[in-house]
């Protein structure tokens, strides 16, 4: 947001770009927010006292769900595409890259990547997200 001068701050944030060539990715053997029997992968970019931010990678054909324990999770879709269940259950949504889902609970979230190839999310909560 766009301040008057008097009013303007700088809190240190800087932003960055990442490409996921260049990260680290774990599957279950190396962290337990992967299910082991799920073939995701995921990849930490921020683990404050705050708030976690991470990339989950789906391969192709997945289906599974996103659990959090946090009070809000924000998801985007990277690369692909999938196939969301709205958590109310009454609805299915076909989601794309630059698409939405998020929840202000605790939340089971149940996806199905669509793609020819990998689904790529960009994930930000205040608790953890188990991949099963």
């Amino acid at each position: 947001m766009v301040k008057p001068i008097n009013e303007a701050f700088d809190d240190g944030q800087r932003p960055i770009n990442i490409h996921a060539s260049n990260v680290v990715w774990l599957d279950y053997k190396n962290t337990s927010w992967v299910s082991s029997k799920s073939k995701a992968e995921i990849s930490f970019l921020l683990n404050d006292h705050e708030y976690k931010s991470l990339f989950v990678k789906l391969p192709k054909g997945y289906i599974g769900t996103f659990e959090t324990n946090g009070s809000i999770l924000h998801s985007v879709v990277i690369q692909g595409q999938l196939s969301y269940d709205m958590p109310q259950g009454q609805e299915t949504k076909v989601l794309d890259a630059g698409s939405y889902f998020g929840s202000t609970e605790n939340a089971t979230h149940k996806v199905k990547n669509i793609s020819n190839g990998a689904t790529m999310l960009y994930i930000r909560t205040n608790g953890a997200v188990y991949v099963k």
